[in-house]
């Protein structure tokens, strides 16, 4: 019950953490709003979709607090960055998409080729992750020109790096070529790939949608729209008892009336025709957890200390949406083509297998 009722609240969080383009493919999203509050609503997030360029930040953090060293996680994540030429993509494209994985691949390599992209994030890693960055955050910078992903392996930890020179992958920035590698293994792919998982979420989440509307309550004061989800109501609906094939409802009771102490909350703030920010706020507190773990005869015969609390928040910020981004790649950085990267794949499966034999690994 603990593991079900947390991760469908996640689930939750990323429904409405969609792109602006799915989230504005229908009314259900709007709740309780009046029909021009929900206009207002939805043209906002169509209008950021169909912007098509513009800046961002992104400050989020997840925190898992337990007794027990080893069950608590603390992420802090910070990020900014910018975009071009995206294209926005509804439930049906996906759908489309996942019923026939060859054209998928193929618009996904067209995309590549117009769209550019700049992401500079930074990680701070939970206590049990210190040893891989010395104790300091992960920082990853990433650039998407042309169909080319560029990475800095300056700012990678030494631990992570060590090695990359024997591969003449230099200590700065080297790029990969998405649109070959893609254009070489697409065949393959689409022949590996299995649509019917992806057909299925398209065509829930509609319903999902539809039933978390019943419980989304909103307040609005200017341009900023603040939605509640009554958590308790959700949980005892039937509808949404049989989407997630939830059993024994009445032995669960306490657990479900618990989540009224859960706080699930979206913000949108809308700078005039747009979306200018987007927040979400999950807050499970020890009484919910504890009225959770109390279902789970297991839990409490575990020697270890199962998270007693937790929090994830999302603070995504938009400016200079529709507004030409200059995106560029890295000067002089080295791009590695298909043929280039199988040959290294293949190298680096060689000296594996070398070293576990005890055999002399050849000079590079």
């Amino acid at each position: 019950m603990k593991s079900r009722l947390l991760a469908l609240a996640m689930l939750f969080v990323l429904i409405v953490a969609l792109v602006p383009g799915v989230m504005a493919q229908d009314t259900t999203i709007c709740g309780n709003l009046s029909a021009d509050d929900c206009t207002a609503l939805t043209t906002a997030l169509t209008n950021t979709s169909a912007a098509g360029s513009g800046a961002f930040t992104l400050v989020s953090s997840i925190n898992l607090q337990s007794d027990d060293p080893a069950q608590a996680v603390k992420v802090d994540i910070t990020a900014d960055g910018k975009f071009s030429g995206a294209t926005p993509m509804s439930v049906s494209d996906m759908a489309a998409m996942s019923a026939d994985p060859a054209a998928a691949i193929t618009k996904i390599t067209t995309g590549l080729k117009t769209f550019s992209g700049e992401l500079n994030l930074t990680l701070g890693l939970p206590a049990s992750a210190a040893s891989t960055t010395g104790g300091q955050p992960l920082v990853i910078n990433l650039i998407l020109v042309n169909g080319v992903g560029y990475l800095d392996f300056s700012k990678l930890p030494p631990t992570l790096t060590a090695g990359l020179a024997a591969y003449n992958i230099p200590n700065g920035w080297a790029g990969l070529d998405l649109v070959d590698i893609l254009t070489n293994l697409g065949p393959t792919l689409a022949s590996s790939m299995t649509s019917s998982t992806t057909s299925t979420a398209s065509a829930d989440l509609p319903k999902v949608e539809a039933i978390v509307a019943k419980y989304l309550e909103y307040t609005r004061d200017g341009d900023t729209f603040t939605g509640d989800v009554d958590l308790v109501g959700l949980f005892n609906d039937a509808d949404f008892q049989a989407m997630t094939n939830m059993k024994s409802v009445a032995s669960q009771a306490d657990a479900i009336t618990s989540l009224k102490d859960v706080t699930f909350e979206v913000v949108f703030t809308l700078d005039g025709d747009k979306v200018s920010e987007i927040q979400f706020m999950l807050d499970v507190p020890e009484s919910t957890v504890a009225a959770i773990n109390a279902t789970n005869p297991s839990t409490s015969s575990s020697s270890s200390k199962p998270p007693k609390a937790g929090n994830f928040t999302f603070d995504l910020k938009y400016s200079g949406l529709g507004e030409a981004q200059t995106i560029a790649a890295p000067d002089g950085a080295p791009v590695t083509k298909f043929i280039e990267l199988m040959t290294m794949i293949s190298n680096i499966q060689q000296k594996m297998i070398q070293g576990l034999q005890g055999t002399p690994t050849p000079a590079s």
